[in-house]
């Protein structure tokens, strides 16, 4: 029986990769005739498809990423790059509006308690309660949204 959870899982995994792969050969070749069709695409697909688009544009870029064994129940941490030597923790959310602060603020703990940094990825607005925690000196994560992670998803071969 476990097996059989086993391989339903490992399915799941290459199937949201699989998807995610194409979302991103999708924003690579042009699909989309303006920056916002991106955002606005990203705010309807899957959170795990997400997920994986991120790792997915991370790898493409030449960094090492880790994925989790599962999507829920993951800690906070929806997957790790290696970037320079160091490990970042990454957190994924997608939002119509403005992020829940306190997503921001928990997230930042995490990395804190961890000795790690972070990066809060997100397809919202980021509010000024929110913008304030990374602004602090001691915030231990930097946030990636609107051009900045149209931008980052961008990426040549």
């Amino acid at each position: 029986m476990n097996f059989i959870k086993f391989f339903i899982k490992q399915n799941k995994h290459k199937k949201n990769y699989k998807k995610a792969k194409r979302i991103s050969k999708k924003i690579n070749t042009g699909a989309f005739l303006y920056d916002s069709m991106i955002l606005s695409y990203l705010r309807k697909i899957d959170p795990f498809v997400f997920e994986e688009l991120l790792l997915y544009t991370f790898h493409k870029r030449g960094m090492k990423t880790y994925r989790n064994k599962r999507y829920t129940g993951d800690g906070g941490i929806d997957g790790k790059v290696r970037i320079d030597g160091y490990i970042y923790y990454i957190q994924a959310k997608r939002y119509q509006e403005y992020i829940n602060y306190q997503h921001v603020a928990d997230f930042n703990e995490l990395c804190e308690r961890c000795n790690k940094k972070g990066f809060f990825i997100h397809t919202g607005k980021t509010g000024e309660a929110a913008g304030r925690i990374v602004k602090n000196e001691h915030s231990n994560i930097k946030i990636i949204s609107g051009q900045k992670l149209i931008d980052f998803l961008k990426y040549k071969d």
